[in-house]
């Protein structure tokens, strides 16, 4: 039952199952840096721990509320199984208690082998049916963030002090991966704010030097007696060609999020064009823009619009 801290290494006699895992070790940290989200960093790392490390299962924890919480978890050449086990481990709750072996990893950031996963009424046993395990934190600016359990099955063998150092090192060089996701994400968040902040600019400024000049309803209201109402075609007039382009989308029956792919701009764009087309049109909902859409394409003998003088 006891736990061992000890910094050295102790490989199988011939040394070559630690010689390859440590090999693994560097291959898994370097794949790394083609991982290009933080849920992928997590599937990828616990792959890597079985794949190319040679461990049997592992999984990877984050931590919230004083609890680990389960991200993903592998097993040595059934992928399957590694699902069945996260959804398993998913229902149950993982409390991180002074006492556990677990807490002192976070809080000393060192790893451990539980040599009696059962019986040590210290462990945290995660994945089950362990008979000893590895723990090691994963640290991520300056704090313990995560943690990786691995062990080698039900029916492999015990772990050994040289799978502590392993997994060690790889939760170490996982750590700066985490780190550069971290950072990558906050760098892809703000560019998509500056983006989307840059294309609503634009659809104001198109708006605003729009040659249709609109006066406002209550003037409207009051000229109305004196003067005709538009056609369809006068007030159809008045839009842009970006506006005119996402009327025939809607038209189409399209989706905000579906135009704004289309148009290569952000869904808070393609709703200020929307907005604007209903105040040109004078209509209440989409709906009923899209019911004076069909009017005139139908008086244009149905063309479209860009046939019709509109695009």
């Amino acid at each position: 039952m006891s736990t061992q801290f000890r910094q050295t290494t102790e490989p199988p006699a011939d040394g070559s199952e630690a010689v390859v895992a440590l090999m693994g070790v560097g291959q898994a940290i370097a794949s790394l840096r083609q991982t290009v989200s933080i849920p992928a960093l997590f599937r990828h790392a616990t792959c890597a721990l079985c794949e190319q490390i040679g461990f049997g299962r592992a999984a990877v924890f984050t931590l919230r509320d004083h609890a680990l919480v389960p991200e993903n978890v592998y097993a040595h050449g059934a992928p399957e199984e590694g699902d069945r086990l996260l959804a398993r481990i998913r229902r149950e709750s993982f409390p991180l208690g002074p006492w556990l072996h677990e807490s002192e990893v976070l809080r000393r950031r060192i790893a451990v082998l539980v040599k009696d996963g059962a019986g040590d009424a210290r462990a945290l046993s995660t994945l089950p049916e362990t008979r000893s395990y590895v723990a090691a934190p994963v640290v991520c600016q300056e704090r313990a963030v995560a943690l990786f359990h691995a062990d080698h099955g039900p029916g492999g063998r015990a772990v050994a002090d040289f799978d502590r150092a392993v997994l060690w090192a790889f939760a170490e060089g996982f750590g700066y991966a985490l780190e550069r996701g971290v950072l990558a994400e906050r760098l892809r968040s703000h560019s998509e704010r500056v983006l989307a902040l840059a294309r609503s600019t634009e659809a104001s400024v198109e708006e605003l030097t729009s040659s249709a000049v609109e006066l406002p309803t209550r003037v409207r209201q009051i000229s109305s007696a004196a003067t005709p109402s538009a056609t369809d075609r006068d007030l159809l007039d008045r839009l842009t060609p970006r506006e005119r382009e996402v009327l025939t989308m809607l038209a189409d029956g399209e989706t905000n999020a579906r135009i704004a792919q289309r148009l290569v701009v952000t869904e808070d764009t393609v709703k200020t064009h929307v907005k604007h087309i209903l105040r040109k049109l004078g209509a209440r909902n989409r709906s009923q823009a899209v019911s004076r859409y069909y009017r005139i394409h139908a008086s244009a003998g149905g063309h479209p619009l860009a046939a019709s003088g509109f695009g």
